[in-house]
C-alpha cells in the first residue's frame, strides 16, 4: 500500500462515538445505528437513568456527579465524537456526591442551571469539549433516520378541527420553550389544557387524562392534540424532543385525536412500532414542516 493509499484509508475512518446514555431506547437504538455505518462506540451509562440494556456494547456506568470519572472515561477510551441522549432528570446539587473535578466546577454548574435547560447543557458540553477534545455531535448526524419527517406518518391525518388545536398547541410551546420551560402543549377545542415544564411529556399527559371529562376528549370520541417542539434557538445537538410508543399511548389514555412534531426537529424512538401503535390506537401522528413552528399555523 502506498503511502498515499494509506493516507485516504485513513481518512475515511468514522470518528469513535461516546454514547452518553439516559433513560429510554433511544441511547441502544443510536449504538445500534453507529455500528451499522461502521463506527466504534463507547456507551457511558449514568446510573439510575440508563437501562441494563447498553451492556450489550462496549460500555462502563458513571454516576451523576462524578465528572472528574467521566472524562477520564472519554479520554481512556479515545473517543473522538460525542452524543448525549435519554432522558435525564435535573439534579439537585444539593444531593449529589461530587467528587472533586465537580467541586471545583460548581460555580459553573451553579450559573449554568440558571440558565435554564438549555444553558446548562450548553455550559457543560463546553467545558467536556474543552477539557478532553471531543466533539459533541446531535443524535440526528449519526442516524437521520432518527428524526421525525415531514408530513403524516399515519393513516389518520388531522381535520380542521384538530389543524386549529394544532395551531393553538403550536403557539403555546413556543411561547414556554422561548422562556426555557419546556417544549410541549397540549391544547383542546382551542383551549390550552396543559403545558410541559420539569415533569415531562409523560406527565403531563397523565395530568391532561385526570382532568375533568368534559375538557378533553375520550377513547370513543378522541379530542385535542400534543404539540412538542425545539425551543427557539435550542442547542439542537442536545435534547431534542422525543416521542415513541409511550408518547403514543398515553395520549391515547388522554383522549388525545394526535400528535404533531416539528419535521426534522424531533427524535422518534422505534418510528415503525410508534406509527403502528399510533394506527391501531386511532391517533394521528404528524411531522410539521419547520416553518410552520415559527409563524402561526393556518
Amino acid at each position: 500500500m502506498t503511502a498515499s493509499q494509506s493516507s485516504g484509508a485513513s481518512s475515511s475512518r468514522l470518528p469513535k462515538l461516546a454514547i452518553v446514555a439516559g433513560a429510554g431506547p433511544l441511547p441502544v437504538s443510536l449504538a445500534k445505528a453507529a455500528l451499522a455505518e461502521g463506527r466504534e462506540v463507547f456507551v457511558i451509562g449514568i446510573e439510575g437513568f440508563a437501562g441494563s440494556e447498553i451492556e450489550a456494547f462496549p460500555h462502563a456506568w458513571n454516576r451523576l456527579g462524578a465528572m472528574g470519572k467521566f472524562i477520564s472515561l472519554l479520554k481512556d477510551n479515545r473517543c473522538e465524537e460525542m452524543v448525549l441522549i435519554g432522558a435525564v432528570t435535573r439534579p439537585d446539587l444539593r444531593k449529589l456526591s461530587l467528587d472533586m473535578t465537580a467541586i471545583r466546577l460548581l460555580p459553573k454548574l451553579r450559573s449554568w442551571m440558571k440558565q435554564g435547560d438549555d444553558g446548562l447543557l450548553r455550559g457543560l458540553g463546553g467545558y467536556i469539549q474543552d477539557e478532553t477534545g471531543v466533539r459533541i455531535v446531535g443524535a440526528h448526524e449519526i442516524s437521520g433516520g432518527l428524526l421525525a419527517p415531514e408530513g403524516a406518518l399515519t393513516k389518520l391525518v388531522p381535520d380542521d378541527s384538530q389543524k386549529s388545536d394544532i395551531a393553538v398547541a403550536v403557539n403555546a410551546a413556543r411561547a414556554i420553550g422561548a422562556l426555557d420551560i419546556g417544549q410541549g402543549a397540549v391544547a383542546c377545542r382551542g383551549i390550552v389544557l396543559a403545558l410541559e415544564a420539569a415533569e415531562g411529556t409523560d406527565a403531563m399527559l397523565e395530568r391532561v387524562a385526570n382532568l375533568p371529562e368534559h375538557l378533553h376528549g375520550s377513547e370513543t370520541a378522541r379530542e385535542g392534540v400534543l404539540v412538542k417542539l425545539p425551543k427557539p434557538g435550542q442547542e439542537r445537538r442536545m435534547d431534542l424532543p422525543t416521542i415513541g410508543v409511550r408518547t403514543v399511548e398515553n395520549a391515547a389514555a388522554a383522549g388525545l385525536a394526535g400528535i404533531a412534531v416539528e419535521g426534522g426537529g424531533a427524535l422518534v424512538d422505534d418510528i415503525d412500532a410508534m406509527t403502528e401503535a399510533a394506527n391501531r390506537l386511532g391517533l394521528f401522528v404528524v411531522g410539521l414542516p419547520s416553518a410552520e413552528t415559527r409563524a402561526d399555523t393556518r
